[in-house]
């Protein structure tokens, strides 16, 4: 009687939730909760003046926030993220990734024909103009019309030397 007990019992428990929640059982279905969503669009991207969507996933920050709140080297101090061309102006932001509060941080970027060539380059600075450790500033500012814009580099200045 007891082995029949526990045999009902545990049979019991494995069916139990799927009667009162009256929901399938988590095996049964390949994605449950619907969280799983096809995703093919790149998180740190730029849309060109044709429409065409750039992967800049190279220039952008691709570690969780905790793990980049560290002190990094001035090399590599400023991380670019949320940049978008749309033929007239160039939009983005950068994170001080560095130690140190930075100024004038200054985002520069190459405009490119159909062929690919350069036809303009310049920069736009970044707001606000200092920037303290982990924070980010945003960019904006209207570019020569081409294709395609890119971010070629960041350049800055230590806060702190100019604080006397």
């Amino acid at each position: 009687m007891l082995k029949l007990s526990s045999f009902f019992i545990a049979h019991l428990a494995l069916l139990l939730p799927g009667i009162i929640f009256n929901r399938p059982l988590l095996a049964d279905t390949p994605d449950p909760e619907g969280l799983i969503q096809p995703f093919d669009a790149p998180v740190c991207y730029m849309e060109t003046g044709d429409g065409r969507i750039l992967d800049l996933s190279h220039l952008c920050q691709t570690q969780p926030e905790a793990a980049t709140s560290r002190c990094i080297s001035e090399a590599d101090g400023m991380s670019v993220s949320q940049v978008n061309y749309n033929g007239n102006s160039l939009i983005g932001q950068v994170t001080n990734r560095t130690c140190d509060p930075v100024q004038l941080v200054r985002v520069n970027y190459q405009v490119l024909d159909k062929q690919g060539n350069p036809i303009d380059n310049g920069f736009i600075y970044a707001e606000p103009t200092i920037v303290p450790p982990g924070k980010t500033a945003s960019f904006k500012g209207m570019v020569v019309p081409g294709v395609e814009v890119n971010v070629t580099h960041v350049e800055w200045s230590d806060a702190e030397a100019t604080d006397n």
